[in-house]
């Protein structure tokens, strides 16, 4: 195996035409190096991207633009990240161990696309997009909620990279949640959830946003859920209604951690807690 390093994307994106399906891009590889460990991906070309200092940047303007090598700690630590999307420096807080946090990156984890991640789904709940560059094309954004599309299947070409990831202004007031249910701290969810909701002058929703990990084979929108919420005032009853709609909305998988109907009740359960901590 060779370990390669370009000191430009457009030298990235040759790489990979060269190298074709036997090239793999690692940022911080804390999925990668598993996959090949267990023999699941064989690489003959590693694709580092240390070397490239654009990827390895916070941009904060009216939006923010996160580059694929900003690991998950330095987004969580990020005041700029922190002040104004709470809901990412949420999700990357929950994201595994430390020593995971300071080597793996957001871009990667979001390239992954493991349906049970903690970033994505705030991500999708923050209206958040993801930049993908290719030789053919020059760069373009894909929304986060039509990114993901499948079990460790996203909407990136094979000859494309993610670069980044964008986050727009976040609406004035908005009030967002993330909540997480896995059996330790640094498990993968089995169900989570974000949250962001936005109230009119005269307290009704005006807007709503919900977005669940481990709920299909994919991060989901719960769309079913917002149609409940919004233009009502908020109310016990009105939550629970929408954790229900949350839960018919979901397709979860059965695996070791739980039946599909099991993981159906936890979403319905923990999107209603969500919703309420949001509007704490």
């Amino acid at each position: 195996m060779r370990y390669l390093e370009p000191e430009t994307v457009d030298e990235a994106l040759d790489l990979l035409a060269e190298h074709g399906d036997a090239a793999k891009v690692i940022a911080g590889g804390q999925s990668l190096l598993i996959l090949m460990r267990e023999r699941l991906v064989d690489v003959e070309a590693l694709i580092g991207l240390r070397a490239i200092p654009a990827l390895c940047e916070i941009e904060v303007n009216g939006g923010a633009r996160i580059g694929a090598m900003v690991t998950h700690s330095a987004v969580e630590r990020d005041e700029r990240i922190a002040a104004r999307w709470p809901l990412l420096q949420a999700a990357e807080a929950a994201v595994s161990t430390l020593q995971v946090r300071n080597r793996g990156t957001l871009c990667g984890n979001v390239a992954h696309a493991f349906p049970t991640a903690d970033p994505p789904a705030a991500l999708v709940a923050s209206d958040g997009v993801v930049h993908l560059a290719s030789r053919a094309g020059g760069e373009r954004e894909v929304a986060a909620e039509d990114f993901f599309v499948g079990v460790m299947q996203t909407e990136a070409a094979a000859d494309e990279l993610v670069t980044a990831v964008g986050l727009p202004a976040q609406p004035e007031g908005a009030r967002t949640a993330y909540l997480k249910y896995a059996i330790r701290p640094l498990d993968f969810a089995i169900v989570s959830v974000a949250v962001r909701l936005v109230l009119g002058g005269d307290g009704a929703i005006g807007d709503a946003r919900i977005a669940l990990a481990g709920a299909a084979s994919h991060t989901l929108r719960a769309t079913e859920a917002e149609r409940v919420l919004v233009g009502e005032r908020p109310s016990a009853e009105l939550l629970k209604r929408a954790g229900q709609a949350a839960a018919r909305q979901c397709e979860p998988l059965a695996d070791v951690d739980g039946t599909p109907d099991y993981k159906r009740r936890v979403a319905g359960v923990y999107t209603t807690r969500a919703l309420a901590r949001a509007l704490e």
